[in-house]
């Protein structure tokens, strides 16, 4: 399709005016985001030809930016008025783990849900007993759907029990909304909270930001595209295949799949049928973790639509050849029909996860990795899949 097809008078100009400001801010930041090089005066004159050679015609350019879910774009949420953000206070920050953001009372909750709109961004500094290097720094951004539900749903079985045996957690932030997307801040571009949201921290009101969060303003939301993020997995949501850091205002830009992808640095695997599968670690186990294993293995149980390019992912990180993921089991490999949907494969993991903690001296390594005995991880895939086999929404 040409430019002069997909031309109508008066409307493109308006219509990639709108996408400017709605989902990048500006022009000089779609310009920026793209690579396109004009600045100034010549953007205006050269942005529908830009944005014909990378879409096909404006039209395109336009669907590519409607969300395909009710989520709102992260940078719809930064620019919306007020904006769709929130800040508040963590301990840590681990979404891999913790795939929700909890509220200790209802009413908290609903307040929150009501003033905010499904893909509110939460932007997340470390409380007071959080490590000493992310104390009191903007650490994290998470993207939140209005879904919400028990704590433990969004979490596995091991990070349950550890949340319920700490007397600093037990019976706390239990009334959870889902997390969909989070990304970390790099401890490069870390910044102050109060030096991030000012109008926000005035009162140092700090346990209301904790149990209840606050609106950021405009320029408090702004702040977000002064950071360097890097995107991680969430508990229970699609998988981060693959991560490199980038500026915020790169990383949250639409990355609707396309001519282009905005973002370039993360591939998230498509809602679809799904792969049981275990891996178990190739090499020296004991040396691996410093420690006597007694026979014992290390092995990743999860889910993906493709196993071997999960293992394959994980094996890139590896300098040299001294270690290694192996396929242990994996339904594709083993003739087992894909589930057909990503929470049936979520209820086989959390099985899997159940049964390799509850060996003895078998232990969660954190996330996604166990250590435990070869016999305990043959029963926890048999118990996984019948978990998944039987799962009903």
């Amino acid at each position: 399709m040409t430019a002069n097809s997909s031309y109508r008078p008066g409307g493109d100009a308006k219509a990639i005016a709108r996408v400017a400001h709605e989902y990048y801010g500006s022009y000089r930041n779609m310009f920026e985001v793209h690579g396109w090089p004009e600045r100034g005066n010549q953007m205006m004159t050269a942005q529908q030809s830009r944005v014909v050679e990378v879409y096909g015609s404006v039209r395109a350019f336009e669907d590519a930016h409607v969300p395909t879910t009710d989520l709102m774009f992260p940078m719809q949420a930064i620019n919306s008025e007020p904006p769709n953000v929130w800040l508040t206070s963590f301990y840590g920050f681990g979404p891999w783990n913790w795939g929700f953001l909890g509220f200790t009372l209802e009413s908290a909750r609903q307040s929150f849900i009501k003033n905010s709109a499904p893909g509110v961004l939460v932007v997340i500094y470390g409380a007071s007993k959080a490590s000493e290097a992310e104390r009191g720094n903007v650490i994290g951004v998470l993207q939140c759907s209005h879904v919400t539900g028990h704590a433990k749903q969004f979490m596995s079985p091991e990070e349950w029990r550890k949340k319920e045996a700490n007397p600093d957690s037990k019976g706390k932030w239990d009334y959870a909304v889902k997390v969909e997307r989070a990304w970390r801040v790099t401890p490069e571009t870390r910044m102050p909270v109060r030096e991030f949201a000012p109008d926000a921290t005035a009162t140092e009101a700090w346990q209301h930001i904790g149990s209840r969060g606050e609106r950021l303003t405009s320029k408090e939301a702004g702040n977000i595209l002064k950071l360097d993020l890097q995107e991680v997995a969430v508990f229970g949501a699609s998988a981060v295949i693959e991560s490199a850091p980038a500026g915020a205002r790169h990383i949250l830009a639409p990355s609707k799949a396309g001519p282009v992808s905005q973002s370039g640095f993360t591939v998230r695997e498509a809602e679809g049928p799904k792969n049981l599968y275990i891996l178990k670690l190739r090499g020296d186990a004991d040396a691996f973790l410093g420690e006597k294993t007694n026979g014992h293995v290390i092995v990743k149980a999860g889910f993906s639509c493709s196993p071997k390019t999960r293992r394959d992912t994980l094996n890139s990180a590896f300098p040299n050849f001294s270690f290694g993921w192996e396929i242990l089991h994996s339904g594709a490999d083993q003739g087992i029909d894909a589930y057909p949907t990503s929470e049936h494969a979520l209820a086989g993991e959390k099985a899997m996860q159940t049964v390799l903690c509850e060996a003895p001296h078998s232990r969660s390594l954190g996330g996604e990795f166990f250590l435990a005995h070869p016999d305990q991880v043959t029963k926890a895939w048999e118990v996984g899949n019948k978990a998944a086999k039987e799962f009903v929404k």
